[in-house]
């Protein structure tokens, strides 16, 4: 499972190195390739196969023939981009998703289950503390169940 958060630095190439562990479930469970997708101020990285199911078999069953779903569509796959890990374990994230998601010289990787998003430093920090009550406004809504 991908789990925890951790500050990687960004080298000249925008490449960025993904932590062992991540690396070792990735591998494990799904192989080495990647899609990313710039999208809310950051990058969501899904294992291929985790997009295919998330997306790709959705998207299959949509009315294209609405003017809605092509542009939702044309927005989803003209944002993503394939790519895999390399032999250090390594993603290169290129300059366009880089920029949009205002990655410079530091990111933060952060494991949500079977995907992870790779963040800037400075926004990471900016929303990561969160606002008082938010967990609780989250279980109120059915987001969550809040048990300790």
């Amino acid at each position: 499972m991908l789990i925890s958060s951790h500050v990687v630095s960004v080298d000249a190439k925008g490449r960025v190195s993904i932590p062992a562990r991540f690396r070792e479930y990735l591998s494990a469970t799904y192989g080495d390739q990647l899609v990313l997708l710039d999208m809310d101020s950051c990058i969501f990285a899904y294992p291929l196969e985790e997009w295919r199911r998330r997306f790709s078999e959705k998207f299959r069953d949509l009315p294209t023939y609405r003017e809605e779903v092509r542009r939702y569509l044309r927005r989803m796959y003209g944002r993503a981009m394939q790519c895999e890990l390399d032999k250090q374990g390594r993603v290169l994230l290129p300059g366009r998703i880089r920029e949009a998601a205002g990655i410079q010289k530091e990111a933060v990787i952060v494991g949500l289950e079977n995907k992870f998003e790779i963040w800037s430093r400075e926004r990471w920090e900016q929303q990561a503390d969160g606002q008082p009550g938010e967990a609780q406004e989250a279980a109120e809504q059915g987001l969550i169940e809040l048990e300790f």
